[in-house]
């Protein structure tokens, strides 16, 4: 079992950063040398160089978690699926994230519920201690920052919309062609996530 971090709660959803990324890696084909250029000319017009550095690090690695063929397809698809793309990469770099959409946001659309409740954000995180170990150490303080992280990712996601104290899963159309390339690669289980099928 993948283990999962806390390191979530400094990162941001960052999308604009991810198209630029993935274009630049589609047309360069060289990620070494897009860090290199995104560094040296503050692309992402970071604050500080600190910022520049972690922000670069995250970006890359969610873009380098994409098939070439993944990455290749994300141009052709409207702004809904590019934002979803961006969601996927950050399931695959980040484990609690991954956790979280397979265990809770699936069961909504399998179910048909569609609303995510506050009660739901809490039990989740109560109960991953029970198979994550390292979730045992977190602080309360950590927690709360890493329920406003996953919210905050699903909102810009643009996934699901604020409706009074929940989170309501909205209507969208997976691409057909991104459903192709996830079959292809065989991420049954992101099909399940992110349109409830089953099989």
């Amino acid at each position: 079992m993948k283990r999962i971090s806390a390191s979530a709660v400094q990162y941001q959803f960052w999308f604009a950063e991810f198209v630029q990324s993935i274009g630049m890696v589609v047309d360069s084909g060289d990620l070494s040398l897009v860090r290199q250029k995104i560094l040296a000319e503050n692309i992402f017009q970071a604050s500080s160089s600190a910022r520049l550095k972690s922000e670069t690090n995250v970006v890359l690695r969610r873009v380098d978690s994409l098939t070439p063929a993944m990455r290749g397809l994300f141009d052709r698809l409207d702004p809904v699926n590019q934002r979803i793309v961006n969601l996927i990469a950050i399931m695959n770099t980040e484990q609690l994230m991954y956790v979280f959409m397979y265990d809770v946001f699936r069961p909504e659309l399998i179910l048909g519920d569609r609303q995510i409740e506050n009660y739901e954000l809490s039990a989740f995180f109560k109960k991953l201690p029970l198979e994550h170990h390292e979730a045992a150490q977190w602080t309360e303080q950590t927690i709360r920052r890493l329920q406003a992280t996953v919210t905050h990712y699903l909102r810009s996601a643009q996934v699901v919309k604020d409706y009074k104290d929940a989170l309501v899963v909205q209507n969208y159309l997976l691409d057909e062609r991104l459903v192709a390339q996830l079959q292809q690669e065989n991420h049954l289980d992101y099909l399940a996530i992110l349109t409830g099928r089953t099989s």
